[in-house]
């Protein structure tokens, strides 16, 4: 058994990625008695299973400028947090169709006006300086983000609890919560009772619990729109050497790679959500869900990665897993109130929080601390959690032709 505190100044509900990054944004605002609890260990759940692709690629203005916001830590962990995060600057590329040639042209525009290092590259120069082995003719246009490539998602969990360790958080993991406390009347929250039946008392709780928030809050009588969507995800050797290549958003055929430095492999993700494949809540819990990806999706990411890379008909299938995100019905996280008195939700994100993270630590210790955001031109409301029921959806401002990929 644990052996909890019997109160605390704020209690977060998971130990991923946005629970830790919360937890040292809390703790670097002075709030003392600060308790991280999981049922698992420090980023089990989708932090774990994460790509770990950085991009500052989005249709969405404000997502665009918390990716801006967020790259800054991944660049300087060492000096921020005290540890690396595997920050790899091997570059992000985004390929479109010929359809969305103009598209492309006006979300660069914007990303640079919100501080993005990107720019429209022409076909040749990708060719010639960026992925040799890509068949360009296919594709309408390029963007390409020399600062982008991707990190390390456990490093990157890592060190954030280790961060906000040193600033005084109790991290208790394998430390499930049972139940979220109210008052009588049900209007605030009063404290966490865990699964081995101890109760830490708190005037506020944080669900960073990725889709696990949905049951939690379910017992409290709030309804949290997310659910758990399986996504499989292989490793190949590409049957020859690339030298460097960036990551890469394939948005002609819906999937994205990225590339492993130290082995020379490639991670290869299908970006298709036209057809997602639910896990009940129930078994997400469980953990028993399929940790390998079927055949069929092998086949399917396979077959588009040779449709782009034609010469590469050596590539060889190493691994392959499957991992669990908790997605909303727009692709939009929850950084929330709730209608509990000191409840906050935080989590959603989709399948592309792990970019934004450092920004969404900061936008939640503001929202707990004094109600709305602090962080120029990033405005808390398009994450409330009524947003559906006041039918007052986050657009982007230059959407790409299809509905499917609500990532970017």
């Amino acid at each position: 058994m644990n052996n909890l505190p019997k109160t605390a100044d704020v209690v977060i509900i998971g130990a991923g990625l946005m629970g830790c990054s919360t937890a040292y944004e809390l703790a670097k605002r002075n709030v003392k008695n600060i308790v991280v609890l999981d049922k698992n260990a420090i980023g089990s759940g989708a932090t774990g299973q994460s790509s770990g692709v950085l991009r500052g690629h989005y249709s969405y203005p404000i997502l665009t400028r918390m990716a801006v916001q967020s790259l800054e830590t991944f660049k300087y962990a060492n000096e921020i947090l005290g540890n690396e995060v595997g920050y790899q600057p091997v570059g992000y590329m985004f390929g479109v169709d010929h359809e969305n040639i103009e598209t492309l042209n006006k979300n660069v525009e914007m990303q640079k006006k919100n501080g993005v290092n990107t720019s429209i590259v022409s076909k040749e120069a990708v060719k010639k300086e960026i992925w040799p082995e890509l068949d360009t003719e296919q594709f309408g246009a390029f963007a390409y983000e020399p600062e982008g490539g991707y990190g390390d998602p456990v490093l990157t969990n890592q060190a954030f609890a280790d961060a906000a360790r040193a600033l005084g958080v109790t991290i208790k993991q394998h430390c499930g919560v049972k139940r979220v406390l109210t008052s009588d009347d049900g209007s605030k929250v009063v404290g966490v009772e865990t699964i081995d039946g101890q109760v830490i008392f708190t005037p506020y709780v944080i669900v960073a619990a990725g889709v696990g928030a949905h049951h939690i809050m379910k017992n409290v009588g709030v309804n949290v729109p997310v659910k758990g969507q399986r996504a499989q995800l292989i490793y190949i050797s590409p049957g020859a050497s690339l030298g460097k290549v960036p990551s890469f958003g394939d948005f002609k055929h819906d999937q994205y790679i990225k590339p492993e430095v130290s082995s020379g492999h490639l991670l290869l993700g299908n970006a298709d959500h036209a057809d997602p494949q639910y896990i009940d809540p129930a078994d997400y819990d469980a953990d028993q869900y399929p940790k390998h990806a079927t055949e069929a999706a092998i086949e399917k990411a396979i077959m588009k990665f040779l449709s782009c890379f034609p010469s590469l008909e050596q590539a060889k299938l190493l691994a392959s897993y499957s991992a669990a995100y908790e997605v909303t019905p727009d692709g939009i996280p929850f950084i929330s109130r709730t209608p509990i008195v000191g409840a906050y939700l935080c989590t959603g994100f989709s399948g592309h929080g792990f970019k934004i993270a450092p920004s969404v630590g900061k936008l939640t210790a503001d929202l707990v601390l004094v109600g709305k955001s602090k962080q120029e031109g990033i405005d808390l409301a398009p994450f409330r959690l009524t947003r559906f029921e006041e039918n007052d959806l986050l657009l982007p401002d230059h959407p790409y032709t299809t509905t499917v990929n609500s990532h970017v």
